[in-house]
């Protein structure tokens, strides 16, 4: 059974080191596995979403608890006021949108900010990315009547409005951010603004528009995935888990299962076993997901095998006998899991007692039934205890050990002879 002991415990999917004051004092019965009913309610509701619904989204996927909302969405309305005042009353709708961007950067943003996704921290500080300020002027522009949708790049987002009969992309890190590609104090600005080098919308490799939902849905995922790189992967869960009911695709179901995989992993890393298994239990019951069962028999494997590691044999049967009978784990698993434990246990008594460590044997195999391995560790077994009794010329006990032996294995090559050999050495005394 080598192979067991030289299995690898666990690896994070998406990162390579954790630490482990991470998260520390999170319980897996605190982390959500069920998304918010405002994911689940927006993923039907057809596009354009109203005003309303789009900032309460906004920030409910920011993070904001309910009994914050209305203080939020009231400073969201001091602000759409006093954009009413102003790009509201420009008739023609290219200039009233790039009037809009203006207005946004010259009134809230002040700092460009990579990892800062959300809308309440971006009106309260004034920092933002290209998600976070992409919301925002999705929100003015529909409060001015435009239509707005977000486009997505491979590590890249900005908006796209339609104004009159044609359609324009809008970089919102920036002020000049308007159809960017005709502007140069744009292309000179943007990586003083952002850091990045400015690439022409048109040549962004798989460009896509996503929608209005899939740019609500871009503050979820950045909210995990950032979760993730400070390895806080009790925190990257439950946006992940919104995202995915949210827009419901293939991308957002692939960060879900990491974030599940990532968190249970941690906690199996940190030996903290049983609240792995409580949490991917949860995840199981809602999702179902091969790679989460597979994980599951990973952690019970290691579990057991911390047990053994510190000689608690009777704790590993048991947990090994408990998940069987609680269908986590494959009967083959929990099989030859149980044959390694009783070879382990054996092979501790053997060095004081032959005769016990070929009991564990044949109490082993009494439970899982005939297997080869057992059987031959049993003839070991038997065999030296028998040698060592006929060293110390007590025949009729090792004839005894030798006929109740045969018994249970009695075409045993290796004890006949055994037999053959006692009888003729006693012969000859």
């Amino acid at each position: 059974m080598e192979h067991l002991t030289g299995r690898t415990a666990f690896f994070l999917l998406l990162l390579m080191s954790i630490s482990s004051l991470i998260i520390a004092q999170t319980t897996s019965a605190e982390v959500r596995v069920d998304p918010i009913v405002e994911a689940q309610e927006l993923a039907a509701v057809e596009e354009p979403l109203d005003l309303d619904t789009f900032i309460r989204a906004a920030f409910v996927f920011s993070g904001v608890s309910g009994e914050e909302l209305p203080r939020a969405e009231a400073e969201i309305r001091v602000h759409l006021a006093a954009l009413r005042q102003e790009p509201a009353g420009i008739a023609d709708p290219r200039e009233r949108a790039e009037a809009a961007l203006a207005f946004m950067h010259e009134t809230i943003l002040k700092r460009y900010d990579e990892r800062q996704t959300r809308l309440d921290v971006l009106l309260s500080r004034g920092s933002y990315n290209c998600v976070s300020s992409g919301v925002l002027y999705a929100i003015f522009l529909k409060a001015l009547g435009l239509k707005v949708w977000g486009v997505r790049t491979a590590d890249h987002a900005f908006c796209r409005v339609q104004a009159g009969d044609k359609a324009f992309d809008v970089e919102t890190t920036s002020p000049y951010g308007f159809d960017p590609g005709t502007r140069k104090e744009f292309t000179d600005s943007f990586g003083q603004v952002t850091g990045y080098s400015y690439v022409p919308p048109s040549n962004y490799r798989d460009r896509r528009d996503i929608g209005e939902g899939g740019l609500l849905g871009l503050i979820l995922f950045n909210r995990s995935a950032f979760s993730s790189e400070r390895r806080d992967y009790a925190q990257a869960v439950p946006p992940a888990v919104d995202a995915y009911a949210l827009l419901q695709d293939a991308e957002s179901h692939e960060r879900m299962i990491t974030a599940l995989l990532n968190l249970a992993s941690w906690y199996g890393m940190n030996g903290r076993f049983e609240e792995a298994l409580t949490f991917l239990d949860r995840a199981v019951v809602r999702y179902g997901n091969n790679r989460l069962d597979a994980l599951r028999g990973d952690l019970i494997h290691n579990w057991a095998l911390s047990f053994v590691q510190k000689g608690e044999f009777v704790e590993a049967e048991e947990l090994l006998d408990l998940q069987l009978e609680g269908g986590r784990m494959a009967e083959q698993e929990w099989r030859e899991l149980t044959v390694y434990l009783y070879q382990l246990r054996a092979q501790s008594s053997a060095r004081e007692d032959f005769s016990e460590a070929a009991r564990l044997i044949q109490e082993g195999i009494n439970k899982v039934g005939s297997d080869q391995s057992l059987t031959k560790s049993y003839e070991v077994y038997i065999h030296n205890s028998v040698v060592t009794l006929v060293r110390a010329e007590r025949y009729q006990d090792a004839l005894s050990v030798l006929e109740e032996a045969l018994s249970q294995v009695p075409t045993s090559r290796v004890l006949q002879n055994d037999k053959s050999m006692v009888l003729k050495t006693a012969g000859q005394q």
